[in-house]
């Protein structure tokens, strides 16, 4: 199968696929990096909701960038903040900078996040462009499965080198310097894309930037993802101190069991070009995330690592892999107007209710204690279930029927 990716593209996945090594490492040991700097369960709810929050207010801003200036110089200028940012947080010696790193990753994440799926779809024709979206989720979630397969060995590494523990300051800082090289590598790739031509508007229509021309479609798409968010905020940030916390394993095991897990959603999300054919963009969606509770139930509460592994796999790869088939759905059924607002309101609605979820999650667990740490998982993972359910359900009412309704008019009118 011949893609017909454009040069900018394949510059393009290429920082992707390095950006996103160094981003496992980052997401891997931040939690622990932060209590090695002494911060209680709710700051580090704070810190790790702050990128969140930060992507959330300037979402709306980001989309007046890449319309002024163009996709790729706003890639570029996110990715440069976002790399600031976990430079920062590295290098912190207390909370207050890696507070001021971790705002500085929010602003970098909300400019990449608007830009991205408009500059990817700008590139792409309907042909190839579902197999776009489907390749850079992979590399992606490939590049996380290297990245936590390699970075939960750095600390060991580190540490028989100098003579410290693993879980010491030093070495878990090491990996997140080492997470920075990563991305600053992937930026070298992003600079190398030419940037877009600057279109001026014309005068009488500048305030038609935030004009959104199908409110209804729009609403009916973000909604369900503000659910998402606010389910997703509550366990998944903490997904390693809750797997460290109940069976006590090491970083090295750590690691290769969250890079399992990328590597089986990578693997997902190349087969949801074909699903998509087969089945439609919202059946493909649906179909794969509902399949997906069972898991979460077993990652919440099964009492065997054996089971739990096994749920983290399957549970990550389903209701990641759906993010291409909801982007092209999005990107396909709204306006070239409307493409870049919808990005930056998914984002801000999912940002909002995830920040938000992931400081009521610290909040929580700090107020049960250390003691009751992982019977505070059970009651926020009963609160995850529901919010992802309720979401499927709108998207069910609201995207699968009407579509089901209008092919079934379609095809009457054939007859």
């Amino acid at each position: 199968m011949r893609l017909g990716f454009t040069r900018k593209i394949w510059l393009f996945l290429f920082g992707t696929f390095i950006h996103g090594l160094g981003q496992a490492f980052m997401f891997l040991f931040l939690n622990f990096y932060l209590k090695s700097l002494g911060l209680e369960d709710s700051y580090t709810g704070l810190v790790n909701a702050l990128p969140a929050f930060t992507t959330a207010g300037l979402s709306l801003p980001a989309v007046f960038l890449s319309r002024r200036f163009g996709e790729i110089r706003t890639i570029k200028l996110g990715t440069m903040l976002g790399l600031s940012g976990i430079t920062i947080i590295a290098l912190a010696n207390g909370p207050l900078v890696a507070v001021l790193g971790s705002l500085l990753q929010g602003v970098g994440s909300a400019f990449v996040m608007v830009a991205n799926s408009p500059f990817m779809a700008k590139e792409t024709t309907e042909s190839n462009r579902v197999q776009l979206f489907s390749i850079q989720m992979a590399l992606t979630t490939g590049a996380g499965f290297l990245g936590n397969i390699l970075g939960g060995r750095i600390p060991d590494w580190y540490g028989s080198i100098s003579g410290v523990a693993a879980s010491s300051l030093p070495a878990l800082r090491a990996a997140l310097l080492v997470s920075a090289v990563f991305q600053l590598t992937g930026l070298l790739s992003i600079m190398v894309i030419p940037n877009d031509m600057i279109v001026k508007n014309a005068p009488g229509k500048k305030m038609a930037r935030f004009r959104i021309e199908n409110k209804r479609l729009m609403t009916y798409l973000v909604f369900p993802s503000m659910l998402v968010g606010l389910g997703a905020g509550l366990t998944i940030p903490y997904l390693n101190l809750f797997v460290e916390a109940k069976f006590g394993i090491d970083f090295k095991t750590l690691g290769s069991l969250f890079g399992w897990t990328s590597l089986a959603t990578a693997a997902t999300v190349l087969v949801q070009p074909t699903l998509v054919k087969k089945l439609g963009h919202i059946k493909t969606g649906l179909v794969v995330e509902v399949a997906s509770l069972p898991f979460l139930a077993m990652l919440a509460y099964s009492p065997s690592f054996g089971m739990v592994s096994v749920a983290m796999f399957t549970r990550g790869a389903l209701m990641n892999a759906t993010g291409p088939a909801w982007g092209t759905y999005a990107m396909e059924h709204l306006s070239l107007a409307d493409r870049p607002v919808y990005t930056a309101l998914n984002n801000m609605s999912w940002s909002v209710t995830w920040a938000v979820a992931a400081t009521v999650s610290g909040i929580f667990r700090q107020y049960m204690g250390p003691a009751l740490r992982v019977e505070a998982f059970h009651y926020l993972f009963a609160g995850t279930m529901l919010a992802y359910g309720l979401s499927m359900f709108l998207k069910y009412i609201w995207l699968y029927l009407p579509d089901k309704r209008s092919r079934s008019l379609q095809l009457e009118g054939v007859k």
